[in-house]
């Protein structure tokens, strides 16, 4: 699974080191996978950042939803 990121930033303070996870459902609703993966970038304070075809690694054959957030960061 490739995806592009774009990452707000509201803060007063840089980010990096962004964590996210993808959690993918099958056709019936029910999660049958998911995957973290971390972007080692400095996000800008107060501006956002597209991070373009980021690998996710593979999904499951019979993922037929994927829903990806942060959730994790490190404050610089």
């Amino acid at each position: 699974m490739e995806a592009d990121f774009t990452i707000l930033n509201q803060s007063e303070y840089a980010i990096k080191d962004v964590e996210i996870t993808c959690t993918h459902y099958g056709q019936s609703g029910t999660k049958i996978d998911s995957n973290t993966r971390t972007i080692y970038e400095v996000f800008p304070a107060r501006k956002s950042k597209t991070v373009k075809n980021f690998n996710m690694g593979l999904i499951h054959s019979q993922a037929n939803k994927s829903s990806c957030e942060v959730v994790d960061l490190e404050i610089m």
